[in-house]
């Protein structure tokens, strides 16, 4: 019974790892580079003059890798890695 319970919250949620650390983020779509970054630098918003380099690995069967340019989203999967450096200042 237990079981049947989790299995359903786990359809809302998916665990993607950002830098190494894994956060439950809803099922949905797509991410945006915006959400991405500010996971692992949550005084993004705050300083939005700092650019950051954000890559991802393991993603969706038609793109399975690649780069997550500024305004740009990427659709999300369960298990899906992403990298992000901080590049400097525009």
């Amino acid at each position: 019974m237990q079981t049947q319970e989790n299995e359903e919250g786990k359809d809302k949620t998916v665990t993607i790892i950002v830098d190494g650390s894994p956060y439950e983020v809803p099922k949905k779509d797509t991410i945006t580079y915006a959400e991405v970054v500010t996971l692992a630098y949550p005084d993004y918003p705050q300083h939005p003059e700092i650019t950051y380099s954000v890559t991802y690995t393991r993603g969706d069967g038609h793109k399975p890798e690649g780069i997550l340019a500024p305004g740009g989203s990427v659709k999300v999967k369960e298990g899906m890695v992403f990298s992000v450096n901080r590049t400097g200042q525009s």
